[in-house]
């Protein structure tokens, strides 16, 4: 089943403490550690939550040689792509749902790193709230992956990367190892802002959620959903029955210090603006501090216009960034999610807890 190269990730793990609260649903603290890999002990573990691609086997070998360059050992289930009845899936709902929780209960396994996107995380999601995670982990990845980000931040509230999974580094994306190697290492990462309407000059401090705009609509009212302290506490008074009586979710709490990371691919505007307006409905943006919107490629011409008309229009309250170079294209600059940043002066900045040490 393993096979192949390492490289070990030091983590500074957010432990939560859930504390109930009768009015506003729980609430946590976070302590932070180093999250150190290994790079004699610890491995990446490659998983295909979602789609394959052609030639995938080959596409897979290359990715191991660059991993391995690095100085990475990995580890590859050899059904990674056994495929399945329809054609979009790397393999069955069964055996992607297996590899996951074979990644999350290997304490050898401190990095999981998606193959690919595509479509099929949010098949197996639900099955896995209650893994017995073993060790440290951080998941890299983006896209459909923004499923199994928002599983890991808010329900075992691990840091993760929002960042290039294996084929985005081939051709012919070709997008750079390096700037994740960087996080990995612990170092700072900064990214240039472009305002798209600033609320005040005062930084702006939080933790940063989302991903995809359409993966993330599509969770709207699932056990992933992003909720306010008040919308949380609406869900558990209707779920109950009860007006008067609050049923405590661990999956469903809420947080009102999020900065909400957007980004898309092959969406037209109308596609953009109409997610974008279903977020604002369910009352997501309640417990948002500012919104980044990523690249949004291969779209149309009007989705610039629809991003900013909305912007201006629906959520006057909420302070709006654009940063180029976190999405499908040929720049993904990665950032860690569920993870203390700031906005200062138009830049995106944080310190990484993570560290990669060659022997410890």
């Amino acid at each position: 089943m393993p096979r192949h190269g390492i490289q070990k990730t030091t983590y500074n793990t957010h432990f939560l403490t859930f504390l109930p609260d009768t009015v506003a649903g729980p609430r946590y603290d976070i302590i932070m550690k180093k999250i150190i890999f290994n790079k004699q002990r610890d491995f990446i573990s490659i998983i295909a939550p979602a789609s394959s691609c052609l030639d995938a086997q080959d596409k897979l070998k290359e990715a191991i040689k660059i991993l391995a360059l690095h100085g990475f050992k990995t580890l590859v289930d050899d059904k990674i792509f056994s495929g399945d009845a329809l054609p979009f899936f790397a393999a069955s709902k069964e055996e992607r749902l297996r590899m996951f929780k074979e990644a999350m209960e290997n304490e050898q396994v401190k990095i999981i790193w998606a193959f690919r996107g595509g479509y099929g995380c949010s098949e197996f999601v639900e099955d896995c709230f209650n893994i017995e995670q073993k060790g440290d982990k951080v998941l890299i990845g983006y896209s459909d992956i923004t499923v199994l980000h928002l599983l890991l931040n808010n329900h075992y509230n691990i840091p993760t990367i929002h960042g290039s999974v294996l084929t985005s580094l081939l051709p012919p994306t070709n997008q750079d190892i390096m700037p994740i190697i960087n996080v990995l290492k612990g170092e700072k990462s900064e990214i240039q802002l472009i305002p798209i309407k600033k609320i005040s000059e005062e930084n702006i401090t939080g933790t940063i959620t989302g991903g995809n705009l359409t993966v993330l609509t599509k969770l709207i009212s699932t056990g992933l959903h992003i909720h306010s302290h008040s919308y949380a506490s609406l869900c558990h008074s209707r779920r109950s029955g009860n007006p008067e009586k609050i049923i405590l979710d661990p999956r469903f709490h809420g947080d009102d210090n999020k900065i909400l990371l957007l980004e898309d691919v092959n969406e037209k505007a109308y596609a953009v603006h109409r997610n974008l307006v279903q977020l604002k409905n369910t009352g997501i943006f309640e417990c948002i501090k500012a919104i980044i919107f990523g690249d949004f490629t291969k779209g149309d011409e009007f989705v610039e216009q629809a991003i900013k008309s909305f912007c201006l229009n629906h959520i006057q309250n909420i302070g709006t960034y654009k940063a180029a170079g976190i999405g499908h294209g040929e720049v993904n600059h990665p950032v860690i999610m569920n993870h203390e940043v700031i906005i200062n002066s138009n830049v995106l900045s944080f310190t990484s807890p993570f560290e990669i040490v060659e022997n410890k």
